[in-house]
């Protein structure tokens, strides 16, 4: 029976990758150190692979194909964030032994063979694995584009993760990419719900899932917590007959607009060992924080209504055509005007900022990345027109 010997749940910021200079370079320190410690467990652990849960910020996949979850069965996982790209090796029989039996327990899983991943994976390959030599499985959790997957569906595809492991020798490490609270490309970006974050570490401490679980994913995503999507599936492939597994806090870091947690499940962390924390943790916390939900449908994270589809797919061609890019950052009016936009849609792709495309329908993942890489292709097109004229 395959043993799950080493799990954690971590975030996967792409901050850590870029250390912009408006983090703290103190509170960025934080979440890598946390993030190496935890490669320093695989050292002592010696697991064979390494499942990666993490999510698409639609880089991998985008309103082609919307999966709910997707096990990658390529030989290398890759993964990318700006200039910087990891391969690591897929333990690819595990992998289908592992597609085979999910299915085979009744719960729909997708796959794919060429997948490009995103700074979800990056991350922990940079941080978490380093240089070791250890194969990973990467699977992805629909996190961004409505409808989601409830925490309890999550669960569940844990628990058949590991139910089908057990006829399995290897030695297992899982680790959760993704959270905590946070609102990329909203107009919340810089007020995450940290007491929520504290809320969440405090129950996850205690072992208590019950009212994680319970949570909807129109609540996660009013304050900012999808990702967590990804926690729950790591809680469901350690769930046993034993119970619940508490986790023990490496790190938590509050950031301009992300709250950074590490958290160990598995193995248990040597007692006297203080996490690094930036801000004093409240004990007790109460019920979500002290938060009171009041939605009752997607407010940051909506669904992409088919009627804006032109519109994201103008964005997504931004993002990804070096061609497009390149000639929306030098006319981006006549760009505008060949798209199939509305009045207002192509109004709000020439305004300033994001917030006028995500009113729109731009989903705000899209707008933030779109004007992100114009920006950067703004800035090279000036650089080379200066060489030119010296």
């Amino acid at each position: 029976m395959a043993e799950i010997v080493a799990a954690a749940a971590a975030v996967h910021a792409p901050q850590l990758l870029s250390r912009p200079p408006h983090e703290d370079p103190a509170k960025l320190d934080g979440s890598t150190d946390a993030l190496r410690r935890f490669g320093q467990v695989l050292d002592e652990t010696r697991p064979d692979a390494l499942v990666v849960i993490g999510i698409d910020h639609l880089e991998t996949f985008w309103l082609e194909a919307v999966p709910t979850f997707t096990l990658i069965l390529s030989p290398e996982a890759e993964a990318h964030y700006m200039q910087k790209e990891r391969r690591i090796p897929v333990h690819t029989e595990l992998a289908t032994h592992l597609l085979h039996g999910v299915v085979g327990r009744d719960i729909d899983l997708t796959y794919s063979q060429e997948a490009k991943l995103g700074h979800a994976f990056l991350t922990p390959f940079e941080y978490v694995l380093g240089d070791r030599d250890i194969p990973v499985i990467p699977l992805l959790v629909n996190a961004y584009l409505p409808p989601l997957p409830s925490p309890r569906r999550c669960f569940a595809l844990g628990k058949a993760i590991a139910e089908a492991l057990a006829d399995r020798p290897e030695r297992v490490a899982v680790l959760a990419s993704g959270g905590m609270s946070h609102f990329p490309g909203t107009a919340r970006y810089t007020a995450p719900q940290f007491s929520f974050d504290e809320w969440v570490l405090q129950e996850v401490a205690a072992g208590r899932y019950e009212e994680l679980l319970d949570l909807t994913p129109v609540q996660l995503d009013e304050v900012g917590e999808s990702e967590l999507l990804t926690w729950f599936v790591m809680l469901g492939v350690l769930a046993g007959s034993d119970g619940t597994v508490p986790g023990s806090l490496l790190s938590y870091q509050h950031l301009s607009h992300h709250g950074h947690g590490v958290v160990q499940f598995v193995p248990p962390v040597p007692a006297g060992t203080e996490p690094t924390v930036d801000e004093p943790l409240a004990t007790p916390v109460p019920k979500f924080g002290g938060y009171e939900f009041t939605s009752t449908d997607f407010i940051y994270y909506r669904f992409p209504e088919p009627s804006s589809f032109p519109l994201n797919r103008l964005l997504h061609r931004v993002i990804t055509d070096e061609e497009v890019r390149s000639e929306f950052v030098r006319d981006p009016a006549s760009v505008a005007a060949r798209a199939e936009l509305t009045d207002e849609q192509r109004d709000a792709l020439l305004a300033d900022g994001f917030d006028k495309l995500t009113e729109v329908g731009a989903h705000p993942l899209l707008a933030l990345s779109a004007r992100q890489v114009a920006l950067l292709e703004q800035q090279r097109q000036a650089a080379a027109a200066a060489v030119s004229t010296t």
